[in-house]
């Protein structure tokens, strides 16, 4: 199973965002609330060229959740109350 990408990231203020592209090899999905765990709040900006992709999701209640693997295509990432969610989430 390939990992689903991060389309989009909308929190400019994270290490692993440059224009918008997620550049972590692979981010978590936090456990009670839908968040980037993988945010790094910091004004520099990583030069990776790596494609951001989901690596784990604990959020049990998502409707793309099989056995912590994501299984949405892709994903958004946005700002939320200052930290990053996954904008894709869905209850079941």
């Amino acid at each position: 199973m390939a990992l689903p990408i991060i389309q989009r990231c909308e929190v400019n203020q994270c290490f692993f965002n440059t224009n918008q592209a997620c550049h972590a090899p692979a981010i978590t999905v936090g456990s009670t609330h839908p968040a980037c765990d993988t945010f790094a709040s910091t004004p520099n900006h990583t030069a990776r060229k790596d494609t951001g992709a989901v690596g784990a999701c604990h959020i049990t209640d998502c409707r793309f959740n099989d056995a912590m693997l994501c299984t949405a295509s892709t994903i958004v990432v946005l700002g939320h109350s200052g930290h990053a969610d996954c904008g894709t989430f869905q209850q079941r």
